[in-house]
């Protein structure tokens, strides 16, 4: 899900049709996220899919120029600045990003995904990508970065992941570098409604990939306790908590 919001129960009602006939699923926790996503992006169809609950390239595009806009009020991105994107999934923002920046680097736990990120942005020289465990950003060097950010990627971890990724973002940012984290608020009325309808699914039937929210009290915990010199945290779009913080 990003940019315009859809439906709580219809998004969910399509994650679970497009999982019929992915039984090998069944047998994956939601900490196997290189097996889940792996498997989820064996195509580029498939891919697709999994970051926009669309395969339409029309609303992809549409969907990454909203993004961007509530991303850049957060980063302020220049184009003398590297930046690093977490889960960058077929390199939907990293179409947008790359031509505003020195350079962009995609970071993704799955081997397709950077795949058919590298096909969809092939004509951008100032790209690399990287592939992570899924658990931090260890491949990438200390203060290299002027910028990282994840987005609409901490609904598919677990807390302890969640605050890997901060921690370890810290390490990989030059001295003034920002980060930007989002997910969807269980405050808001649109994060309650997402998470009754993922409560109302059999516990035994949930996907591993199946989206969980966040509160602004957890991100100021987090943020805080990873060490950087300040952030903040606020409710964007009344569906979205958003952390930012300088190191």
């Amino acid at each position: 899900m990003s940019g315009t919001r859809q439906k709580p129960l219809a998004r969910l009602k399509s994650h679970l049709a497009r999982l019929r006939g992915r039984r090998d699923l069944s047998r994956l926790s939601r900490h196997q996220y290189k097996d889940v996503w792996t498997e989820l992006s064996r195509t580029a169809d498939g891919a697709t899919f999994w970051v926009q609950c669309s395969t339409d390239e029309e609303t992809l595009e549409r969907t990454a120029s909203y993004d961007i806009g509530r991303l850049q009020r957060g980063l302020r991105v220049t184009k003398d600045e590297d930046v690093l994107e977490i889960g960058c999934g077929v390199g939907r923002l990293g179409k947008v990003f790359a031509p505003i920046c020195r350079s962009w680097t995609g970071c993704d736990v799955s081997p397709n995904m950077l795949a058919h990120a590298a096909r969809r942005l092939k004509a951008f020289p100032n790209v690399r990508f990287v592939e992570l465990s899924g658990y931090d950003v260890r491949p990438v060097p200390d203060a290299s970065l002027d910028a990282v950010y994840c987005t609409v990627v901490f609904m598919h971890l677990t807390e302890w992941d969640r605050y890997n990724y901060i921690e370890d973002a810290r390490r990989i940012l030059k001295p003034g570098g920002r980060l930007y984290v989002d997910n969807i608020a269980l405050t808001t009325d649109y994060g309650w409604n997402i998470f009754q309808g993922t409560r109302a699914i059999d516990p035994f039937k949930r996907p591993p990939q199946i989206g969980s929210t966040s509160t602004p009290q957890e991100f100021e915990v987090y943020l805080s306790r990873a060490g950087y010199s300040s952030w903040h945290v606020e409710i964007v779009d009344e569906a979205w908590v958003v952390g930012t913080a300088t190191k």
